[in-house]
């Protein structure tokens, strides 16, 4: 009966420590986000949304980077969200935008990943709004902190 209890207890035990172990992967994610703006800095929050997630990989790259554009206004205006990060020596690198043009309602999402051999130190999410190819307003999502 005390073999069995032992064996119960060390089970259990050892149910505990997966999720210790598992938990610091969690520390890696990162999300970020912004609503539209037009010309002039102002904010229009039912216009459209730009959101980001990803988990940090290395010094260098970054994996599951999810993106989103949401258009939320009949404006007219396309939106649109590009990935944007900070290299280790202070430079800001702009990645491809991603536009949404399917309309008022809709939500358009990408699934990639990215890597920077000078080494990325930041990264955020960036909104743009479009008319036609053109950027007429843009939003800037809170920067995170690469813990490597």
């Amino acid at each position: 009966m005390r073999r069995r209890v032992s064996l119960v207890i060390a089970a259990s035990a050892a149910s505990l420590t997966i999720p210790v172990i598992a938990s610091p992967a969690a520390a890696y994610e990162a999300a970020s986000s912004c609503y539209s703006q037009q010309p002039g800095g102002v904010v229009i929050p039912d216009g459209g949304r730009a959101i980001g997630s990803w988990n940090w990989a290395s010094a260098t790259s970054l994996t599951s980077v999810h993106l989103e554009a949401k258009d939320l206004r009949a404006d007219g205006y396309s939106s649109a969200v590009r990935l944007m990060t900070k290299q280790r020596d202070g430079s800001t690198r702009a990645w491809t935008w991603r536009k949404n043009t399917q309309g008022s309602g809709t939500t358009k999402a990408w699934d990639t990943s990215a890597a920077d051999h000078e080494g990325i130190e930041y990264a955020w999410v960036q909104g743009g709004l479009f008319n036609g190819s053109t950027l007429i307003g843009y939003c800037n999502g809170p920067s995170r902190s690469n813990p490597d």
